[in-house]
């Protein structure tokens, strides 16, 4: 089984086919209709490399090493005896490319790739895409590529594609509507609207080319979008992605709604390949979701932060009705870029017209999803809710027993500190 696998950075669920009837996707809403689509489906980390490092190990991220972003000064890397899906593949014959982004490990040789292909806008990345499977031969072996678009990344790059005007837009309930929400709304969504265009045209080469009838294609995203109560918190915005799965065998026009993590991606496509699955994996395989074979859905899914540009970490479990998070530093709401004019300026304006009465996070916030999908009302600290939310808890905790969370035991550093404590000392022993 070839696979094309296409991954977007802070799409989140933004897609006509989720809903968002405001959003130009028409290739990536047909896809999904030639395919599997989870309505459902989480990720374990709303950040990009840790999201990505779940991903691609099918381990949570305190677990294989990327605490934080794998990029720069931070320098967070997957522990050396993790091991990547691609490398897995790799060992077993697979020619193995990366075009695009990887985020989920300090350089793409430690993943496994075999070809490294440079990051490119999506509509140039989606012509050597093209190129290859145009050129590709079933007697060449099997073949795994990774499609890492940037878009839909701030500052939200839309070659080729002007934006709609602002008053087009439905503004998602945990936003205030204000200018500057609409305008990051209007660029999102053509930026959106090119990698659609790109995505389409490389599903077309896989038709038409001569491994069509052995490629499975998959299309997901790292976290949910760039904005104020998404990317970066573990609301549902925040960790909501899609996932389309396409291919020979598999049914079309098909909607799963069994709740579903991005850490149970690798043991399913292990076993779709016909590959044994690691008994270390904290992830399980859905392949029943895909072949109509026995499936018990997940009673929880969970997901973590601990970095992104600074120390804050939290946990989450969720259910189908409740969502329990945990936060264990006092720290801000809302984590705000610096880049005032050129990358978030919607932050600081969000943040000045939500102006919340409690400026950092509570410890526990406990919220009934039914009634309150958006998670405006916390009650964690209703007296009538302290049952649900104790078991929650007792949930929580378990989970981070059982994955090995250092966070039980105290404080976690990333690379970053290890690199320069190391540094600092070395200076000192010298002097």
């Amino acid at each position: 089984m070839n696979i094309v696998f296409v991954i977007c950075h802070d799409l989140g669920q933004h897609l006509g086919c989720y809903g968002r009837s405001d959003i130009r996707s028409p290739r990536i809403d047909a896809f999904a209709g030639s395919g599997v689509r989870f309505e459902n489906s989480f990720c374990t980390a709303p950040q990009c490399s840790p999201s990505r490092a779940g991903l691609w190990t099918g381990r949570f991220a305190h677990a294989n090493g990327v605490v934080g972003l794998a990029h720069g000064g931070f320098g967070n890397d997957l522990n050396a005896d993790e091991t990547h899906l691609v490398q897995r593949l790799r060992g077993s014959g697979y020619e193995t490319h990366l075009f695009g982004v990887q985020h989920e490990a300090a350089s793409p040789e430690r993943c496994g790739y075999e070809h490294i292909h440079p990051v490119r806008p999506c509509g140039e990345l989606a012509d050597e895409v093209c190129a290859l499977l145009g050129d590709y031969e079933p007697a060449d072996g099997p073949l795994f590529a990774q499609v890492g678009f940037f878009e839909p990344h701030r500052p939200f790059v839309h070659e080729g594609v002007e934006p709609l005007a602002p008053d087009h837009f439905t503004i998602p309930p945990y936003l205030p509507d204000i200018p500057e929400v609409r305008e990051d709304l209007a660029d999102i969504e053509a930026s959106i609207c090119a990698m659609d265009t790109a995505f389409g045209r490389i599903v077309d080469a896989i038709q038409a080319s001569r491994i069509a009838d052995d490629t499975l294609v998959v299309f997901t995203a790292d976290h949910g979008i760039a904005f104020p109560q998404a990317k970066l918190t573990l609301y549902d915005a925040g960790i909501e992605v899609p996932l389309i799965v396409a291919g020979p065998g598999l049914p079309e026009g098909v909607v799963r709604r069994e709740m579903i993590s991005n850490v149970d991606v690798m043991p399913a496509l292990l076993e779709l390949c016909g590959l044994a699955c690691p008994s270390d994996l904290h992830g399980r395989s859905f392949r029943p979701l895909l072949d109509g074979g026995d499936y018990t859905e997940n009673a929880y899914v969970f997901a973590e932060k601990t970095y992104h540009t600074y120390y804050d970490p939290m946990r989450a479990v969720r259910s189908r009705q409740w969502k329990l998070v945990a936060n264990f530093e006092f720290a801000p709401w809302q984590e705000t870029s610096p880049d005032y004019d050129n990358n978030a300026k919607s932050y600081v304006e969000v943040a000045k017209a939500l102006n919340p009465d409690e400026m950092y996070h509570p410890p526990l916030e406990l919220y009934d999803l039914t009634g309150d999908p958006h998670e405006r009302h916390n009650l964690a600290a209703d007296p009538a809710h302290a049952g649900k939310r104790d078991e929650l808890i007792g949930v929580l905790h378990a989970w981070m027993q059982r994955t090995g969370d250092p966070l039980l035991d105290g404080p976690m550093a990333q690379s970053a500190y290890r690199r320069r404590m190391e540094q600092f000392k070395r200076i000192a022993g010298g002097a």
